[in-house]
Parts: structure tokens; C-alpha cells; sequence
């Protein structure tokens, strides 16, 4: 760090951002954030320099849930999400948590069937990810949420419902390509989207999905691996201080 005397990488987390909007603190306008909070439009959260990261998942619980639950196993579950639905009484029918996305979600959806909606926590959630074919991912007060990470990881199909969201290492992951997105709008629709997707282009994006690199790419190993998240969070740091990645060396030792 001794030839970076003006650079300061830091890892924060989402709270930071509403500190921001008291106003950003200098030194920060002189660092690169790592932040798992991105969005494509104006936001106090982007008013410095900074790369989107992956939240942590931990690899160990995404192999052991592989162990029981490969990625081309039996999918029983078509559509799955668990988490907040409506919160707190403050928040009349959702009317703000998640601009009313999950509230619609569980409103239309939690009587039909085909999509296993759970309100509160259970542990082994991760083998419910690996069961299903759709993961939703709606926005809570965040856009992001660690669910997407586990989705990929467990290959499950995410439904990113999170309008404007900047996603992690695009130039590595081609998000189009594994992933759903809706828009908050459509979110009453979701059912007949999701039927054109299994009609259509499913297998195309379970391959792609499935693909080892892809997995890589979003989880932070103990050691670093090429490819792996923290590979990435170095190579997107080198090429904004204006070095090319391939200065990017790691070693195991």
C-alpha cells in the first residue's frame, strides 16, 4: 500500500450509504469502496469510487449442500423464496419494505402451488435453494440481498426483481446469461414470465448457470484461487489505479 499513499480500500458494508447522505467524509473521496450495495442510477452510495462485490457466502456450506444436492439433481421445487414478506406494523402492507414487490409476490403467489413462499427462517434453507429451479430475488430495502450468491452457487435459476440494481464482476459473470431479471413493475406477472422461460430457453440457462467458472466468480475462498471473488476484487482494483490485470499475481504460499 506504501505506493498508494492517496488510495484507501475499504470494505463496507450497505449502512454506510445512509451515512452518506449527510454528506461523504474526505477521506473516502480519496478511496475505493468495496460495497456489495451498486445501483445503475443517481445514489449517495455512488458518489465515490468503488467496486460491487458479491456478499460472503461461506464455500464450505455451498459444497456440503452440493454434496447432498448436485447441480443437475432431482429440481421438486418450481419457484421458492424465503424471507420477508410484510415486516413490522409501521410498514402498512408492505407499503415500503421492498416498494411492495414481495408483498405482491406473496399476495398473488403464496396460494398457488408451484411456488414454496416462506415467511420465516429455517436453517437448512440452503437445501431448499438446491431443490429449486426458480430462486426469487426481490429487492428489501437493499437491492441486493446474499440470496442471489447462494441461488448461483446451488444452481437455482435467480429471479432478480430489483430495478436499476449494478450487479458484481459483469465482465466475468454475463448475468444475462444465468440469470432472470423482472422488473418491479411486472412483479404481478411473474407467474406467466417465469412459463415462457420453462417453455423456452430453460436448459440454455441451467448450462450456463451450472458452469464452474460462474460459481467461482462470487464466492471468497480462504485462499485465493484465480478466478475466484477475491481474483476478481484485486484484477477490478488494478484496472481502476490504471494497472493492467494481468499484474495481478497470487500464489498459495
Amino acid at each position: 500500500m506504501s505506493s498508494l499513499p492517496l488510495t484507501i480500500m475499504a470494505l463496507v458494508s450497505t449502512p454506510w450509504c445512509r451515512a452518506a447522505e449527510d454528506g461523504i467524509p474526505e477521506f473516502l473521496k480519496r478511496s475505493i469502496i468495496l460495497q456489495t450495495f451498486g445501483v445503475k442510477f443517481d445514489h449517495p452510495c455512488q458518489d465515490v469510487e468503488n467496486v460491487v462485490i458479491p456478499p460472503f457466502i461461506p464455500p464450505e456450506s455451498v459444497q456440503t449442500t452440493l454434496e447432498k444436492y448436485p447441480l443437475t439433481g432431482r429440481r421438486d421445487i418450481w419457484a421458492f423464496f424465503r424471507g420477508k414478506m410484510e415486516v413490522h406494523p409501521k410498514n402498512i402492507s408492505g407499503r415500503y419494505y421492498s416498494k411492495k414487490v414481495r408483498t405482491v409476490i406473496w399476495r398473488k403467489y403464496s396460494g398457488d402451488p408451484r411456488f414454496y413462499l416462506r415467511r420465516h427462517r429455517f436453517a437448512g434453507y440452503q437445501s431448499e435453494i438446491a431443490r429449486s429451479v426458480f430462486c426469487l430475488c426481490p429487492l428489501g430495502w437493499a437491492p441486493w440481498s446474499p440470496r442471489l450468491v447462494e441461488s448461483i452457487a446451488l444452481g437455482c435459476v435467480p429471479v432478480i426483481i430489483a430495478d436499476g440494481i449494478r450487479l458484481p464482476f459483469p465482465t466475468a459473470v454475463r448475468w444475462s446469461d444465468i440469470s432472470l431479471t423482472v422488473a418491479e413493475k411486472d412483479v404481478a406477472d411473474l407467474g406467466r414470465l417465469l412459463d415462457h422461460v420453462a417453455a423456452s430457453n430453460l436448459s440454455a440457462i441451467q448450462k450456463n448457470l451450472w458452469a464452474p467458472d460462474v460459481r467461482r466468480a462470487l464466492l471468497f475462498n480462504d485462499r485465493v484461487q484465480e478466478g475466484d471473488a477475491t481474483w476478481h476484487v484485486l484484477s477490478a482494483l488494478a484496472q481502476k489505479l490504471g494497472r493492467s490485470s494481468r499484474t495481478v499475481r497470487l500464489s498459495n504460499q
